[in-house]
């Protein structure tokens, strides 16, 4: 768990875990990593480094998603709301394929 730790008499009491930014980068018409982990609360920042247009989009059902089309140096950013498994991919480049794995805490 990521967060501040504090010794208190005798006691290890563990501060409230923070939110960790995720950076998924899109270039030779991949993402980059392929695969991750998070935890609910935690966000994603997608990266067009790429020479053409991307669109990320999530066709998992419950997790639904299109950020729209994103233009070669633009960002766009979402943040985990919920638990569970799902799949993200570019719809221009349906061979763009990203794994996300969202826990309830890391």
């Amino acid at each position: 768990m990521k967060g501040r730790s504090v010794m208190a008499v005798g006691l290890l009491i563990a501060g409230p875990a923070e939110a960790a930014e995720h950076v998924i980068r899109m270039a030779g018409q991949q993402y980059q990593p392929a695969e991750i982990e998070a935890a609910k609360g935690d966000s994603i920042r997608f990266v067009n480094d790429d020479d053409v247009a991307h669109e990320v989009f999530v066709p998992t059902v419950g997790f639904g998603l299109d950020l729209g089309k994103q233009e070669p140096g633009e960002e766009k950013a979402i943040t985990l709301a919920k638990d569970g498994r799902f799949e993200v991919e570019c719809v221009f480049h349906p061979h763009m394929l990203l794994t996300v794995r969202v826990d309830q805490e890391r």
